[in-house]
């Protein structure tokens, strides 16, 4: 049996420590996704970028077909045993051996659709892709279970680092989307036998939880559907227009703008979600938990993604080149709807299912779905891809009622309780917004130079109207607080170690 914690359980230390690893290990994978970005733009093209975006869009969607949720039963389920990870292996297994016939057997029609036929190769690669990372251990998903946080930690990054080097290096070779693909290829291969390094656990061939982990699947499957497919509707939609140009443009578009954002809440689920189902007896202990957690995400998200919004020129001319330039105005819409994604993700993500609502989340997931999906249309038909990219602030922010009154049932958290959490961020957010574009040095020829004034001003601006905004408020419980506190024990911490 895989062993489990031997200290006492402390919920509040566990949240924060699983948490930080989770942000701290997506952030210096970010870190060197980043680094790679600024190289990788400027060796390759939009175009380059879209025709790999296309074939990684098929091979996401066969997934979120396909999920089990193996890692989360594994993770989420009170006792395990030797079988119950080995079924889990052997589904996942399966799974990417039928994702990989199926990738082959739908290239052609996925070129037809894209109208591009250089993907029906980049499939063939990619079912390779699919075909080796069945091989993966479950492994990862035990130290998660474990709160072996810093030992996930190095797994992914490591295996970030590898496909960096390989990418990179395929790109100044090749100079074409194939360093992209190969780079995919490289990273999975890394992945699978690091999986072996970072756990002890040894697969081995084993069906006998099946049934189990099909009821699991049945009741998950739903959800994390349409949940995935509302994630790739946009890049869906850019990528019938039958353009790998626009399709790369956006693409990168929008990872750099939600790379401050949506890629700090996300990889929060690993961190929340085993300590989550260890609270969801306690519901009392659990709510305190969650506003927390969700005053921090609008505390950090707010600021970043306007911030983000404020300074897409200069951000595009730093990172990107001058042949991006067209990505600014996606940017600066696209990165507004990211602060509304990523409130509204921590709202309702691994919340419901923790505390055993899957049914309720997957008729949520489904409701959003049909929320979203023609806003996002509307948008597009109005003003092309512009119009898309401004749709993604109103889709979520039309969903956010619907996910607030489902979210009332599984945690306590009154409709005062939430507008205290986020009208602060706001205000501030607003206000830093305002005065970096006031106070924005046009007259400076360097954009480097720009940016950081920018980020300086905009980041005291914020700071110094929150702590106002707090103590004309009474300096209430909430993330300033929070903050603050942490402030206070580094700062002993240091003095501590300073003497010593």
């Amino acid at each position: 049996d895989s062993p489990e914690p031997s200290q006492p359980y402390n919920a509040s230390r566990e949240i924060v420590r699983g948490v930080s690893w989770a942000i701290l290990m997506r952030w210096g994978m970010r870190s060197i996704g980043l680094v790679s970005t600024v190289i990788l733009a400027r060796l390759l093209s939009p175009e380059d970028f879209g025709v790999a975006a296309m074939g990684m869009l098929v091979i996401g969607l066969l997934y979120a077909f396909t999920e089990f949720g193996t890692s989360m039963h594994l993770i989420r389920v009170k006792e395990i045993d030797r079988a119950q990870c080995d079924t889990a292996w052997t589904i996942t297994l399966l799974q990417n051996w039928l994702i990989a016939l199926v990738i082959v057997l739908l290239a052609p029609s996925a070129a037809a659709y894209f109208q591009e036929p250089r993907i029906v190769e980049v499939m063939y690669v990619l079912a390779i892709v699919a075909f080796v990372g069945g091989f993966s251990s479950v492994g990862p998903t035990l130290l998660r279970r474990e709160l072996k946080f810093d030992l996930d930690f190095r797994f992914n990054v490591y295996k970030k680092l590898l496909v960096f080097t390989a990418t990179v290096g395929l790109a100044l070779w090749l100079r074409s989307y194939w360093a992209l693909v190969y780079g995919k290829l490289v990273g999975t291969v890394a992945g699978v036998v690091l999986s072996y390094v970072v756990h002890p656990y040894r697969p081995a061939w084993s069906l006998a939880r099946a049934p189990e982990y099909l009821r699991f699947a049945a009741s998950i499957l739903p959800m994390r559907l349409a949940n995935q497919l509302r994630d790739m509707a946009p890049k869906f939609m850019v990528g019938s227009l039958g353009s790998a140009s626009t399709m790369g443009l956006f693409t990168v578009s929008h990872g750099l703008a939600t790379l401050f954002t949506q890629e700090t809440v996300v990889p929060m689920g690993r961190g929340l979600f085993p300590n989550y189902t260890k609270l969801a007896s306690d519901k009392a202990k659990l709510s305190a938990i969650y506003r927390k957690v969700l005053a921090m995400v609008a505390l950090v998200t707010i600021p970043v993604g306007v911030g983000v919004s404020a300074v897409a020129g200069d951000l595009v001319a730093v990172i990107l080149g001058p042949k991006w330039q067209e990505a600014v105005p996606l940017i600066e819409y696209l990165a507004i709807g990211a602060v509304v994604y990523a409130i509204s993700h921590t709202m309702f993500n691994q919340i419901l299912v923790a505390t055993g609502r899957e049914r309720s989340a997957a008729i949520l997931a489904w409701v959003r779905l049909i929320i979203t999906v023609p806003i996002l249309a509307l948008g597009l038909a109005y003003n092309g891809v512009l119009g898309l990219a401004q749709a993604t602030i109103i889709a979520p922010l039309a969903c956010l009622p619907i996910i607030y009154l489902e979210i009332r049932r599984a945690v306590e958290l009154p409709l005062s309780a939430l507008i205290g959490l986020l009208w602060r961020p706001l205000l501030s957010a607003l206000i830093m917004y305002l005065t970096v574009k006031l106070l924005h040095p046009e007259y400076l020829d360097w954009a480097i130079l720009r940016l950081i004034w920018d980020a300086v001003v905009g980041a005291g601006v914020f700071v110094v109207t929150m702590l106002v905004l707090w103590v004309l408020s009474g300096r209430p419980q909430g993330a300033e607080r929070i903050c603050i506190n942490m402030l206070k024990k580094g700062g002993r911490w240091y003095a501590v170690n300073a003497k010593i």
